[in-house]
């Protein structure tokens, strides 16, 4: 059924969101695919200042390997009805730097994104991709009861769409990077309000 989760040969989770009236799709990054159309996207005005990876080519083809080398994070490629739109990558919390920044159990599980393609911007449609890959984690591996993030306080957008997503805000943190809110989304909260 489409409303339901489902894994086969091409994607890792599709369903169909009823809020947006569309299927959101995730599938593992493929290189030898995704190559151009992550160097696009990390060069789009709207994604440098968050990402700071608008380089040649050559830098996010090295960027891809890495990614697909390190065994605590996997990069996801996300779409809505079949069309490639976004960008995520899922880590291990107790393997990343922010591990360090709160009591990290071994199943707590984070990710990064960006949508990459400016024509889905607005319409609902942030939350629904923040909510589809959220439950791809919980569904993953039952026993993250946890999904963490860590959100500049500039993106001011993506903190807007926390509480409808079920995350809730901890605190602020320093990284290396950025000043960040500590989010934590439990497995609990997200299935009272949305489901699994």
């Amino acid at each position: 059924m489409l409303d339901t989760a489902r894994r086969d040969a091409d994607f890792a989770y599709s369903r169909y969101d009823p809020d947006i009236g569309r299927t959101v799709s995730f599938r593992l990054l493929d290189k030898a695919t995704d190559l151009e159309l992550l160097w696009r996207w990390m060069n789009q005005a709207h994604v440098v200042p968050q990402w700071k990876m608008a380089k040649p080519i050559e830098e996010i083809a090295r960027y891809i390997d890495t990614n697909l080398a390190d065994p605590h994070q996997d990069p996801y490629i996300g779409l809505i009805d079949g069309e490639p739109m976004s960008y995520w990558e899922a880590y291990w919390a107790k393997d990343d730097i922010l591990g360090r920044h709160y009591a990290a159990e071994d199943k707590d599980r984070g990710w990064h994104m960006l949508v990459g393609e400016p024509a889905f911007f607005g319409r609902g449609v942030a939350p629904a991709i923040i909510r589809a890959f959220t439950r791809y984690l919980f569904l993953d591996d039952p026993a993250t009861t946890k999904v963490v993030g860590e959100p500049s306080v500039a993106a001011r957008r993506l903190l807007r769409y926390a509480p409808a997503c079920a995350f809730e805000e901890q605190g602020e943190i320093d990284l290396p990077d950025k000043r960040a809110k500590l989010m934590f989304c439990h497995r609990d909260r997200f299935t009272q309000q949305f489901g699994l």
